[in-house]
């Protein structure tokens, strides 16, 4: 395992983790600009394929996915196929395929003396589920959770899935539904023959997909209150109201030291209007008045939103 944690120059990496459309991908966006690198090739949730990948084949190995994700918690609390687990993940990261997430050219400089020493890190929410594996890699690893109102969650979750699934385009998702030519280049890399993100049919409904963001909140709260090392939990709505508050909390956390000008270029980015979108929306405030009081809604502070904490 030595070899793996001196990846990147041997600095722990910053695993961003939340539960599916939370603002990982905001948090994301906003780090990548004051300097850390999340990964060479990544998709348009700025998700690394190469850590992704290796996290769906974690839950689809323990008899689930990333919208099924409960099986992965029995899975993993058995050592043995926890042990099983790891080793897959320290082979893939030891080899060559690393590249996947440096890039050619980054790869150069985790060789050796040549290291990289930028913060960096991966965001995943299936890191929710499988971060047990990657500190016991990473030592000192820092955990960066973001959680948000399981209502807004939930809906951005049904309608991203919905989209999918229009016109047929979600087949060329699917591994099985690509050209032969493109898989059978595909197969001669192990990371690529990971499974990858697949389409939800259970994110279908609202009410599917808020019962994932409670699964992944349970979770989440678990993780924070066990894990020892370095952890930072932010809230997507504090996040949109004060950016320059809140990014200031965290780039220090990710031991960054930003500029004041390149500070508030990052906070002028974040769009303040999309906390507690539900309250403008008739179906979906009566959804609330239904969830509110809910175990999880309530826990995490989300059972009393007023009608003015929207603007």
């Amino acid at each position: 395992m030595a070899s793996v944690a001196h990846r990147m120059g041997g600095r722990p990496p910053i695993v961003v983790a939340g539960a599916h459309r939370c603002g990982t991908t905001l948090l994301v966006e906003l780090l990548g600009e004051l300097g850390v690198f999340f990964g060479a090739s990544v998709d348009p949730n700025l998700e690394s394929y190469f850590f992704l990948r290796l996290n769906e084949w974690v839950l689809r190995r323990a008899g689930g996915a990333w919208d099924w994700p409960l099986p992965a918690r029995s899975f993993l609390a058995n050592e043995r196929f926890a042990a099983d687990a790891l080793a897959v993940l320290a082979a893939e990261i030891g080899s060559h395929g690393f590249v996947g997430f440096t890039g050619r050219l980054g790869y150069l400089r985790t060789l050796g003396s040549r290291t990289d020493r930028r913060p960096w890190g991966w965001k995943d929410p299936r890191n929710v589920f499988t971060f047990g594996l990657w500190q016991r890699l990473f030592p000192g690893a820092r955990l960066l959770y973001i959680q948000r109102n399981g209502v807004d969650a939930a809906h951005s979750l049904q309608t991203r899935e919905s989209a999918r699934w229009k016109d047929g385009a979600t087949l060329h998702d699917y591994p099985s539904f690509r050209p032969l030519r493109r898989r059978l280049g595909e197969g001669c890399r192990l990371y690529d023959r990971l499974e990858g993100y697949l389409f939800s049919t259970r994110c279908l409904t609202l009410e599917e997909s808020f019962r994932l963001w409670e699964e992944y909140s349970a979770q989440g709260v678990e993780l924070l209150a066990s894990y020892a090392g370095p952890k930072l939990c932010v809230r997507y709505e504090d996040l949109i109201a004060d950016p320059t508050a809140q990014l200031e909390a965290v780039t220090r956390f990710c031991g960054l030291d930003p500029t004041p000008a390149d500070m508030a270029r990052a906070a002028a980015g974040v769009r303040r209007g999309r906390a507690f979108a539900f309250l403008r929306d008739e179906h979906l405030g009566r959804f609330y008045r239904e969830v509110r009081h809910t175990p999880w809604m309530q826990r995490l502070g989300y059972g009393e939103i007023a009608a003015g904490e929207s603007s």
